[in-house]
């Protein structure tokens, strides 16, 4: 072989942002100048220059080209240990070609930042609070939050375990705050307040990084407001007219117009009363004056009211209408499409007063509620996160009819937290009475 390279065995360090220049010595063995061309091979090439690009050398004679490395400060260049090769290309002898090897190693960096929205917050038993985690560096932050304030009048519900942030990544922790005392009445209290997110020790060789401190503000509301009470006090006033206009003026009215409406019917009621009296002692009398003699002058037995005089021909008991309500999920796909269905049982009817809609992750799509194969409602996931309809006159569905809810899906939800679902989920609770 003509042609020899070579590179230095031990690691080379490098900072993403920053700048490492590793020398590649040649040596000509041949007997002619050779001319060379150099290519940096592995995932470092997209960020490696080789100085000067090509190279004349003599020949028995050496040179030297220098490999500039540049990886960019971004979260895209994880830390660790890094092999590249660079293809050494002779012009004159191709086939004595060689690709000598190197090892970078890429430090770790942290770029981590954190924001509390809302900075202000107002309630009778607290607020709530969202903490926005940022890691711009190029490796995962383990952060913990805490939060005290000078009194210790509040409680933080920070989260039992500690947050991961993937590199170039945000992650949101909710932090709900409330005041340990409750505040019935009397001006407002403001809390001041302050959540510090620590990230923890990152792998060998990263920077140690500063804890971030987040300040923020409770307003403590009275449950009693002078408003409240000038509302209840004009409620109880206006109560207390009603009354007195009631019983000095309407019950009056109420009640003369009521006896002038029933004097007209009970007097006629009282009449036929006394000719009833009157018929009923002439038919007792002729009854005992005209007895044949059969069941020894005794009166038989007369049906009691409402009876036919026979088993089994009396009022019967009338089937009464049982609550019902019934729970239909459907998922899909983005792009797809599904369709859940529930089937009203043999011989009973469905009387559908009340329907509620979830949409618990946020989707984008559309979700069709069908009555025996017809459309009833087609509203848009991205409309609502739950919506209930009540109808007054019930909506009917015969026996074996079919309540069905088909979701399609276009894009499926990303809550704040937890892993991102590959679905649609979209339920439907329908109730009324079964009967």
């Amino acid at each position: 072989m003509t042609t020899s390279a070579h590179l230095d065995a031990a690691p080379v360090s490098v900072l993403p942002g920053e700048e490492a220049r590793i020398p590649l010595d040649l040596r000509n063995s041949g007997n002619v100048v050779e001319h060379y061309t150099f290519e940096v091979l592995g995932p470092a090439a997209r960020w490696t220059v080789v100085e000067p690009a090509t190279l004349s050398v003599y020949p028995g004679t050496s040179g030297q080209v220098e490999l500039v490395v540049t990886p960019p400060h971004d979260t895209t260049v994880p830390p660790g240990e890094l092999t590249y090769g660079v293809r050494v290309l002779p012009q004159e002898e191709p086939q004595h070609a060689t690709v000598p090897e190197g090892t970078l190693h890429i430090r770790p960096y942290a770029d981590f930042g954190a924001e509390l929205t809302p900075r202000m917050g107002q309630g009778r038993r607290g607020a709530a609070y969202q903490v926005a985690l940022d890691n711009r560096g190029n490796y995962p932050l383990t952060v913990a939050l805490s939060g005290k304030d000078a009194g210790e009048l509040l409680t933080f519900g920070t989260p039992a375990a500690a947050t991961v942030v993937e590199p170039g990544r945000a992650a949101f922790v909710k932090l709900p705050v409330k005041p340990k005392r409750l505040l019935w009445r009397g001006a407002p209290v403001p809390h001041v307040f302050q959540v510090t997110a620590a990230p923890a020790p990152g792998p060998d060789g990263a920077p140690e990084v500063d804890p971030v401190p987040l300040d923020g503000s409770l307003l403590q509301r009275p449950f009693v407001t002078p408003g409240l009470v000038r509302a209840l006090l004009l409620l109880l006033a206006l109560l207390a007219l009603l009354a007195g206009l009631w019983f000095a003026v309407l019950r009056p009215v109420v009640r003369s117009a009521a006896k002038e409406a029933v004097k007209g019917p009970v007097q006629a009621a009282e009449q036929k009363a006394d000719e009833a009296k009157k018929a009923a002692e002439e038919a007792k009398k002729a009854a005992s004056g005209g007895n044949d003699g059969k069941n020894g002058g005794k009166p038989g037995p007369s049906p009691s009211p409402g009876t036919s005089g026979k088993p089994g021909e009396g009022p019967q008991p009338q089937p009464q209408a049982a609550l019902f309500s019934h729970r239909l999920t459907a998922g899909a796909p983005a792009g797809g499409t599904e369709s859940a269905t529930y089937q009203v049982p043999d011989d009973k009817v469905l009387r559908l007063t009340d329907l509620v809609l979830e949409n618990p992750q946020g989707d984008t799509g559309t979700v069709t509620l069908s009555v025996a194969g017809k459309p009833l409602l087609a509203p848009a996931l991205e409309n609502f996160r739950e919506q209930d309809f009540h109808w007054a006159s019930a909506i009917l569905v015969a026996s074996k009819q079919e309540i069905t809810i088909t979701v399609t899906c276009r894009t499926a939800g990303r809550p704040p937290s937890g892993p991102a679902p590959t679905k649609c989920s979209t339920a439907a609770l329908f109730s009324g009475t079964l009967e």
